[in-house]
């Protein structure tokens, strides 16, 4: 588990809690500095977030990330989206969005974010990205996704996408969506 920052530095903001599941030893080898990543970027998400939407009284969000391989992957993409074959990361959100989350409850789960080693590290290679800043995109983006942003629809996906591409921004990463690789 990630510690959460002190409430000072976020005076505004309850700070994000993160669960951190090293579910294969893919990520510690890839020396990725997977655990001070996922703070920092999903830190950044949230502040830039909280600064354009309402959220609940007195919310304290965790969130689980799970770092896995693409066996594992695989099983989930195959069990809860009907398909079979792995995939770079899924979300799993424990609200259909931030309007459902009850207020003053205290520590509140978002929900679940799973990316699979390979898929992400091959990505990384064929669109032309360090395996950190396509790393850092499918953390922002399965992060989006639990808090109920999605790209089914032109418009949605439009929405997203431009506040992915404003999250990454801030982290000095580069438009994802410059070139047609997609997800």
């Amino acid at each position: 588990m990630s510690p959460r920052p002190p409430a000072s530095s976020c005076p505004l903001l309850s700070p994000l809690g993160i669960d951190l599941i090293f579910a294969t030893p893919q990520w510690g080898k890839s020396r990725l500095s997977a655990r001070r990543r996922i703070r920092t970027v999903l830190d950044t998400a949230w502040e830039t977030i909280s600064k354009r939407t309402k959220l609940p009284k007195n919310l304290s969000p965790v969130v689980t990330v799970t770092l896995t391989d693409d066996a594992a992957i695989q099983i989930l993409n195959r069990d809860y989206r009907h398909k079979d074959k792995a995939t770079n990361v899924l979300s799993f959100p424990m609200w259909n969005s931030l309007d459902e989350i009850p207020a003053d409850v205290g520590e509140t789960p978002l929900g679940d974010i799973i990316i699979a080693f390979e898929t992400i590290a091959r990505e990384a290679k064929e669109q032309d990205k360090t395996l950190a800043d396509h790393f850092s995109h499918m953390l922002v983006h399965g992060f989006l996704h639990l808090l109920g942003y999605d790209h089914i629809d032109d418009p949605d996906a439009v929405i997203m996408e431009a506040l992915e591409i404003n999250i990454l921004k801030k982290l000095a990463i580069a438009n994802p969506y410059n070139d047609d690789t997609g997800l």
